[in-house]
């Protein structure tokens, strides 16, 4: 089993196989692992009103007895040590306590009223991430069209100069600002050698000033 698909079928909260040397007393070095203390535990899920049975290691075991429920570990815990399964069951929680808006903590026995305020400050998260979306899309859209605009308006001037035999419009700029020439590498080796050649000639510069004082 791969380290990867064993963490998404339990719960380890970021614990991993380890890889080192066990050294004895004579020096000598053996490969070994450290794998993590892995249990098979069974939870029951007031919010999903359902057993659930799945890989878990020690630590995590006393993560929930800290939080003072299963429910409470799953909705509060990081999304990063949530992988997997862990993830999935934090979804169909939040989506259970979204559809029933009217349930609180107060119906539960071991679910935390933290849980419902947590539900609100991702909601309010994610109403943020997707306004400040929103205007990065309507203001690269804005850029866009200003942008095309100012191409129209200076290709009709052409035309209109052309005709005319008056003096050619400078081409518009750029609303993002001028864009910045490419440097090759070849060109940036060049300039950097040329810097320290630099330096060197004003260093021997300096030192045979001051022998020349002396």
């Amino acid at each position: 089993m791969s380290k990867a698909g064993r963490m998404l079928r339990g719960l380890y909260h970021g614990k991993v196989i380890k890889f080192g040397n066990q050294i004895s007393f004579s020096d000598k070095k053996t490969r070994r692992r450290w794998k993590p203390n892995v249990l098979r535990k069974e939870y029951y899920s007031e919010i999903l009103d359902e057993r659930i049975s799945l890989p878990i290691v020690a630590r995590v075991t006393r993560t929930i007895d800290k939080y003072q429920g299963f429910d409470n570990y799953i909705v509060l815990t990081s999304p990063k040590y949530l992988e997997g399964i862990g993830m999935k069951l934090k979804n169909r929680m939040f989506d259970k306590m979204r559809s029933q808006p009217d349930i609180s903590a107060d119906d539960y026995l071991n679910v935390s009223p933290k849980c419902w305020e947590h539900l609100a400050k991702v909601d309010s998260e994610k109403e943020l991430a997707a306004s400040l979306k929103q205007e990065r899309d309507e203001t690269r859209l804005a850029d866009i069209i200003a942008r095309e605009q100012a191409q129209m308006d200076h290709r009709a001037s052409l035309r209109n100069a052309q005709k005319t035999g008056a003096e050619l419009p400078l081409p518009p700029d750029r609303p993002g600002g001028a864009r910045k020439k490419r440097i090759s590498v070849k060109q940036t080796f060049i300039k950097k050698r040329q810097d320290r050649r630099n330096r060197v000639m004003e260093n021997k510069k300096k030192r045979a000033s001051i022998a020349h004082t002396k």
